[in-house]
């Protein structure tokens, strides 16, 4: 216990493989984030901070804008080594979407919905993949309290060759220059929220 905090609950949410779900009295982030830095296989995301009224809806996002190719044209005319190109561009990263409710002085209804996009790694793909993970609830906190949510198992396996020029071209033989290196991963997002009602005089 640290704090009215049970850490070994906290630990055992943290390290489950599957959704997970926790409501803790007090705040419990700094523990948390103690937890992700001193670890060498976690990394923190972000630790973004929204103010917003009562039924207002508050948003924040942090990310890239990359452009997808929608659409090529190869034909006469068109130049075969640089084809024209339609592109599309879309926004990846976190997002976080929140809308509290407050009950009373010491209670808030939450409506969380967060996003997590990013570009895969799969390199022998004709097309840009994107990694998508969502979550999507509506909780009631006592002010001050911490809503643990996530535990969404992503899994990314990456497949690569390289090879030495011209010479892995060469018939029966070429295949000897060649190196191919599988990669498998699993990546587990988790979100911490800390509700507090603020009182305007």
């Amino acid at each position: 216990m640290v704090g009215g905090v049970n850490t070994a609950t906290l630990g055992d949410i943290l390290s489950s493989s599957g959704g997970s779900f926790g409501i803790f009295s007090g705040n419990v982030l700094g523990l948390a984030l103690t937890a992700v830095q001193g670890n060498k296989h976690s990394k923190l995301l972000s630790v973004p901070r929204i103010l917003t009224l009562s039924g207002k809806r508050g948003l924040i996002s942090s990310g890239q804008n990359v452009p997808i190719v929608t659409g090529k044209i190869i034909g006469q005319g068109v130049d075969v080594k640089n084809p024209f190109q339609t592109i599309e561009r879309r926004d990846v990263g976190i997002s976080l979407d929140v809308t509290p409710v407050v009950l009373n002085s010491d209670s808030v209804m939450l409506t969380v919905k967060s996003k997590a996009d990013s570009v895969s790694n799969i390199s022998n793909a004709t097309d840009i993949v994107f990694n998508q993970r969502s979550i999507d609830t509506t909780v009631q906190l006592k002010n001050g309290d911490t809503l643990l949510i996530g535990g969404l198992i992503q899994h990314n396996a990456v497949n690569s060759t390289s090879s030495v020029p011209f010479i892995s071209a060469i018939p029966l033989i070429g295949w000897l220059f060649d190196a191919r290196s599988d990669t498998k991963d699993n990546t587990v997002m988790y979100i911490l929220i800390r509700a507090r009602v603020l009182n305007v005089i």
